[in-house]
C-alpha cells in the first residue's frame, strides 16, 4: 500500500510538471480572444501576420471603413479572461530587452501591457495610446508605427538592457506600454489605440497582451478591498 501511494504522489508530480504554464494573455483583432477586440468602423485584414511571440493570427489590422476616428480597443477582465499563451518554462524573450515573468495570471495584481504591429512604411498617421489600469490611465501620444518609429520609446522603457539589445519597438516585436499597473480581478480594463489623421493606411495592429508581475502588498488590497465595499453599497442604493 506504500509503495502505491509513494507511486500516486511520484505520478502527480510528473504530471503536473507537463502541464503548460499559461503566463499571458493576448487579445489579437483576428486571432486569439478576437472577440475581445472591437473597432470604430471595420478594419481591414491582410497578410503578413506580426511575429512577435505568441501571436497566432495570419493577418493583421489595419485601417478602418469608416467612419473616423479609427479607433481600436482591446480588454482583459482578469479572474474571467484565462490566461491564452503557454509561454516555455524558461524566460521567454519579448523583443527589446523585455523578457516574460513566467506567472500565471488571472488575479489581483500588477501587470505589464504590451502592444506589437508588423514591420510598416506606409502608416500614414500618428496614433495616441491609452491604457487603462487602477490608477486611472497611462496616456501615450504621436505614435510613429512605421519600422523605427517606436524604437526609442522601447529603449526608454527598459533598465540596463543586454548589451547589443536591438530595439525595434513594437514592429514584430512586443513594445512594453505600461509597467506594473495594478489591476483588479472581475473588473475590466482596456487599450485604446486611436488615430490621429483620416488616412488609408490609419493604423496596424497585431495584438496586445497583458502579463502578470507581481501579487499586490497587503496594504495595498486592502485598500482595493475597502474601495469594492463602497462601491458595492453605491450601487445596492
Amino acid at each position: 500500500m506504500k509503495h502505491r501511494t509513494t507511486y500516486l504522489i511520484c505520478l502527480a508530480i510528473a504530471a503536473a510538471s507537463i502541464l503548460p504554464v499559461r503566463a499571458a494573455f493576448i487579445v489579437e483583432p483576428s486571432g486569439l480572444a478576437g472577440d475581445h477586440f472591437s473597432s470604430s468602423g471595420t478594419p481591414r485584414f491582410s497578410a503578413p501576420p506580426g511575429s512577435a511571440p505568441g501571436l497566432t493570427a495570419a493577418t493583421h489590422a489595419w485601417g478602418n471603413q469608416d467612419p473616423f476616428p479609427d479607433v481600436y480597443v482591446y480588454s482583459y477582465t482578469p479572474g474571467v479572461d484565462a490566461d491564452n499563451w503557454t509561454v516555455p518554462p524558461d524566460n521567454r524573450y519579448f523583443g527589446n530587452g523585455v523578457y516574460s515573468t513566467n506567472l500565471p495570471g488571472g488575479q489581483t495584481g500588477y501587470y505589464n501591457v504590451y502592444i506589437t504591429w508588423p514591420a510598416t512604411t506606409n502608416v500614414s498617421s500618428l496614433c495616441d495610446l491609452t491604457i487603462t489600469h487602477e490608477g486611472g490611465q497611462t496616456v501615450l501620444t504621436d505614435i510613429d508605427m512605421n519600422t523605427g518609429g517606436t524604437a526609442a520609446l522601447a529603449e526608454a522603457g527598459v533598465e540596463n538592457p543586454p548589451p547589443g539589445t536591438v530595439f525595434l519597438g513594437a514592429n514584430n516585436a512586443w513594445l512594453r506600454i505600461a509597467k506594473e499597473v495594478l489591476l483588479t480581478a472581475g473588473n475590466t480594463y482596456t487599450v485604446t489605440q486611436a488615430a490621429q489623421n483620416d488616412t488609408y493606411v490609419s493604423m496596424r495592429s497585431s495584438g496586445v497582451m497583458w502579463e502578470f508581475v507581481a501579487v499586490p502588498e497587503p496594504a495595498t488590497l486592502l485598500l482595493l478591498g475597502m474601495a469594492a465595499a463602497v462601491l458595492r453599497r453605491q450601487r445596492s442604493r
